[in-house]
């Protein structure tokens, strides 16, 4: 279990296909010291098991079906990555509880930087609308709780289902901005979406009992 605060940008260094999937040796300073075999880790919102450490740097294993259902298989060697380690007993929360389980990826629409006052350069904040299937829908709501690529974000605005999608609105301050990889997105790019668990769970318990009547 995570909380959604990215601890640092990591970096993927090599990108081998195996078998499985795919295996990934990642660099890193803050996040990784922490690291030991088997430990879990969030790569851009996924939860994987570190296989290998040395130094700087771990490895993992991307099974197929994390692939298909992420976008860690579009990963390439140097490409930066949001790294979280899991939650420790008596640790803080800062954000959400994550679990590092994808429900789905978007794809980033549009970005828009909002200007602060000039005396107040640091107040400069971004915008990023979020496509997402339509039957995520019932999933988000306004001012709620969402995971971005393994970032803890509140929901600031939702546009109206059109077709089969729907877009949401996240707003990013420039500290985020700078130590994840909302620096780097561009539109058109896909990311990692898990919903507050929260909410599923609340929509199984109602979706059961209407089926029981």
């Amino acid at each position: 279990m995570f909380s959604g605060i990215v601890e640092e940008l990591g970096k993927v260094t090599a990108k081998i296909k195996i078998p499985e999937g795919y295996r990934f040796r990642i660099k890193g300073k803050k996040a990784v010291k922490k690291l030991k075999i088997s430990d879990s880790i969030s790569i851009n919102g996924v939860c994987h098991t570190v296989v290998k450490k040395a130094k700087d740097e771990f490895e993992i294993v991307s099974m197929h079906e994390t692939l298909k259902k992420t976008n860690i298989g579009e990963l390439e060697k140097n490409a930066p990555v949001n790294l979280e380690n899991s939650l420790r007993i008596g640790g803080e929360l800062g954000g959400h509880f994550v679990f590092g389980h994808i429900d789905d990826t978007g794809v980033i629409t549009a970005i828009k930087q909002i200007k602060g006052a000039e005396d107040k350069k640091d107040s400069d904040n971004w915008e990023y609308w979020i496509k997402v299937h339509k039957k995520h829908r019932q999933f988000v709501i306004y001012v709620g709780s969402i995971a971005i690529d393994g970032v803890s974000l509140t929901v600031a605005e939702i546009k109206p289902v059109k077709g089969n999608y729907f877009e949401l609105k996240v707003a990013i301050i420039p500290y985020t901005y700078k130590v994840t990889n909302f620096g780097n997105y561009k539109v058109g790019d896909r990311v990692n979406i898990e919903f507050d668990f929260l909410g599923k769970y609340v929509q199984n318990i109602l979706n059961t009992k209407i089926n029981q009547k």
